[in-house]
């Protein structure tokens, strides 16, 4: 999410040990199914002490476990300058209905850390609530899942991602990067903590005739030392293995951004515009 790459680098070039590998034949391969699939909601499983499970069916975000904006907010908001992101973030964009997690985005100008932005919208996040606070919940290594429907509609960034508790912007790993306008690609990538390597990705294609907004969708990752496995409703799209991968405590984010580098150019009939999540699951290594 930090700077998602125009184009997919499936090599790092370095000496420094990164090995990725694309998981089945791919959503648009023979192999894949004529017709969409539809995700379960993952089961809540019994797990230990440090086991995350939200549901989100409380009538109001649970703000022992989530925060609505990055460490680095300003001015009761925040958002990623260096994307040339479009939005503000603000808290009131971010509810809970119907049992899921609802992340608006509006076209409406606000001011913010000396700027205007045109759009305001919202995220969460487990991660620090403000620069030098404790994390509301971290990990190291483990199983993450997420199931979720994004909105349709040209200018939407939505992104599933983990950043180190340490408050660098890398290691980074993006489970799902999706853009309104192209709702049956769902995006993995991979940032190295070593800023000297690139960044590494794969596209996954839906079959035919689903997209990430026609009903819920389940991504996971399962990650363990030297080894990062992505999937999406069940099955295996990629792998990235070496020694760049995180071994380190790690917090997750789930966001709606407007327009920047990756986004494009926002279709003002798109909004107001919905992303949704309906549960979000972490059990740790040990846990499982």
């Amino acid at each position: 999410m930090a700077a998602a790459a125009a184009a997919v680098v499936l090599a790092l070039t370095s000496a420094c040990t990164v090995n990725v590998s694309l998981g089945h034949e791919g959503r648009d391969g023979a192999a894949s199914a004529a017709s969409p699939t539809v995700s379960p909601r993952p089961t809540a499983r019994p797990g230990g002490a440090h086991a995350f499970d939200e549901q989100f069916d409380g009538a109001r975000l649970d703000m022992s476990r989530w925060s609505t904006c990055y460490w680095w907010q300003e001015d009761g908001g925040c958002t990623i300058a260096s994307n040339n992101e479009l939005e503000w973030y603000r808290p009131e964009q971010v509810s809970v209905r119907g049992g899921a997690l609802v992340l608006t985005a509006q076209h409406r100008t606000v001011s913010g850390d000396g700027d205007t932005f045109p759009y305001v919208s919202g995220v969460v996040t487990t991660g620090p609530p403000k620069h030098d606070a404790p994390p509301k919940y971290t990990f190291t290594y483990g199983t993450v899942e997420v199931r979720f429907q994004i909105p349709r509609g040209a200018g939407l960034w939505q992104a599933i991602w983990l950043l180190p508790a340490s408050e660098s912007s890398v290691p980074e790993i993006d489970m799902m990067e999706a853009v309104g306008q192209l709702p049956g690609e769902a995006n993995m990538y991979f940032h190295p903590g070593d800023r000297a390597q690139s960044v590494s990705g794969q596209t996954v294609a839906l079959p035919e005739g689903a997209d990430l907004s026609q009903t819920w969708h389940t991504v996971r990752l399962d990650w363990s030392p030297g080894l990062l496995v992505y999937s999406l409703d069940g099955a295996e799209e990629w792998r990235v293995t070496g020694d760049q991968v995180p071994s380190e405590p790690m917090y997750l984010l789930l966001n709606l951004a407007v327009g920047g580098v990756y986004g494009g150019q926002p279709d003002a009939s798109a909004f107001p515009a919905e992303f949704l999540v309906d549960s979000v699951r972490i059990e740790p290594a040990g846990e499982q």
